[in-house]
């Protein structure tokens, strides 16, 4: 009998924002495949039901509660991964944010709570899991950008400029793990629009585009993206049938911007 595709028994994955949209499908994808995996959210009830589905389809799952702007919150969590574990395989950094605002605009407080979890958050997930991952000599992160961070968004700004920094954060660390000589595999993918609760906030954002299905037509080719899909490209960057990319920024819309 031939092994599947992507198998990631014994291996253990962290997920942020796993409660609902890309960060449920992940962990759910990850999960399928045999990885033990760490649900991270502020939503600790739905944390909890997703972690229990797994647990019903034959997986392993554990939730903890984690607000990924706090510093003292990653401390518990690896920790805890620690002496539960002993090693980190998989880091998703899903966990994120949309808020609108305007270049020039008061909207200071909103670019900090933007960065604060968009950026910061990120950066967090990454500084745990890589002393994992560098004591392993090994590992793979995956860090959610997005398609907005290619182009200028008037309305969003602050969004797309934090996405771009987890991008170029991205590249950085990637290398760096790279030349140091460790087999860990950093890289970004940039979603466009997935049918997600963050889509609703979209909707509202761009409201003068017209109704949701008006905004669907100017922001997609056709139809927006599943979290599933995106998912499935999550799953096969964390495998090691993804060894030789490492660094990469990939989009995952439908060549919306192409």
């Amino acid at each position: 009998m031939k092994n599947p595709w992507i198998d990631l028994t014994r291996q253990v994955a962290v997920v942020t924002g796993a409660a609902s949209g890309i960060g449920l499908a992940t962990a759910l994808a990850l999960a399928d495949a045999g990885a033990k995996v760490v649900l991270l959210d502020r939503d600790e009830a739905g944390c909890r039901a997703a972690a229990d589905k797994i647990a019903a389809a034959g997986g392993e799952a554990h939730c903890r509660s984690l607000d990924v702007t706090s510093e003292e919150d990653w401390q518990a969590a690896e920790q805890w991964i620690d002496s539960t574990f002993g090693r980190l395989d998989i880091l998703v950094n899903s966990a994120g944010i949309a808020l609108s605002d305007r270049v020039g605009d008061d909207t200071l407080e909103t670019h900090r709570k933007t960065f604060a979890v968009n950026v910061e958050g990120t950066l967090l997930g990454m500084a745990a899991a890589l002393r994992f991952m560098r004591r392993q000599g090994k590992g793979a992160i995956i860090n959610l950008s997005s398609t907005a961070a290619l182009r200028s968004n008037p309305t969003m700004a602050s969004y797309g400029a934090s996405k771009a920094a987890v991008a170029h954060f991205t590249r950085s660390a990637a290398l760096e793990s790279i030349r140091a000589g460790h087999d860990i595999r950093i890289n970004a993918i940039h979603p466009g629009l997935i049918e997600t609760s963050m889509a609703s906030d979209f909707y509202g954002i761009f409201e003068k585009i017209g109704s949701p299905d008006a905004v669907r037509t100017a922001m997609t080719t056709g139809r927006p993206g599943r979290p599933e899909e995106v998912a499935d490209l999550i799953l096969f960057l964390a495998s090691d049938r993804a060894s030789f990319i490492a660094g990469a920024s990939i989009n995952i819309d439908r060549a919306a911007s192409a």
